[in-house]
């Protein structure tokens, strides 16, 4: 999303679609900050000083902006939104984590930031982490079946396996993918 152009073919996917909040991965923005974009939507975004890798953003339809209540860039990969709704709050999570080739440091750093972040979420709320886990978690419902929904494809890697054993500590069930 480096790119404008980019930044609006997002915002027309989202319109197309009718989605009030989506997590992006991979933006590559420099700094965090919040902007107001075309048709009432804003993004959040947070990513590095100069280095135009990495990066997360969260953009949200006008609705969703008046429901944000708070909002936290944690770093490059990491990002939160904490919304009001009608009976509940929700906090988004939106992530990119380390790829399978990463080693061992920079994934578990990643991976003890969230979990950091996981625990400051108020046990009240609705909660959601989406974005780019880099994670195949496979389809063998064997290995913690609590946590494997229907969407397991394939073999599990290495960051599988951290992030089913991530959501298994923090009562989470891995999901649909939804991807435009």
């Amino acid at each position: 999303m480096a790119q404008l152009s980019k930044t609006e073919q997002v915002l027309k996917e989202m319109d197309n679609y009718g989605l009030g909040i989506l997590a992006l991965s991979e933006v590559r923005w420099t700094g965090a900050g919040r902007q107001n974009l075309d048709m009432g939507y804003t993004i959040l975004h947070s990513g590095l000083g100069k280095n135009k890798e990495a990066g997360v953003a969260i953009m949200l339809s006008k609705p969703a902006s008046k429901a944000l209540t708070k909002w936290t860039p944690i770093n490059e990969r990491i990002i939160t939104a904490r919304f009001a709704g009608k009976n509940a709050k929700l906090t988004l999570v939106a992530c990119y984590a380390p790829t399978n080739d990463a080693d061992d440091v920079t994934k578990d750093s990643f991976y003890n930031i969230l979990q950091a972040v996981a625990k400051d979420i108020p046990s009240h709320d609705l909660i959601c982490f989406a974005g780019d886990f880099n994670a195949k978690v496979g389809n063998d419902k064997s290995y913690c079946p609590e946590v494997l929904g229907s969407e397991g494809l394939g073999e599990i890697n290495e960051d599988g396996t951290l992030l089913l054993d991530f959501a298994l500590t923090n009562d989470l069930i891995i999901g649909e993918v939804v991807a435009l």
